[in-house]
């Protein structure tokens, strides 16, 4: 049913993304009884986007952020 509220309504589609940066790690060759040392900075850079598009009229608007809640493993 639509009504005089539903017509001034903006209807959204919402979505967001988490992109993270991991090292590259590979198999190698080493010597025996020598194990391969690999380094690490303890942190990997990480950003998030956040996104909405009004389906009436095309508009979009984007955010980006390195401070958002990374989603739970379970």
């Amino acid at each position: 049913m639509i009504t005089k509220e539903t017509e001034d309504a903006v209807l959204l589609y919402i979505d967001e993304t988490h992109i993270r940066s991991y090292h590259v790690l590979r198999s190698t060759w080493s010597e025996v009884g020598r194990q391969k040392q690999v380094p690490t900075f303890g942190h990997h850079a990480h950003v998030s986007r956040f996104g909405a598009v009004n389906i009436h009229y095309g508009e979009t608007v984007l955010h980006q952020t390195t401070a958002a809640p990374m989603p739970r493993r379970s």
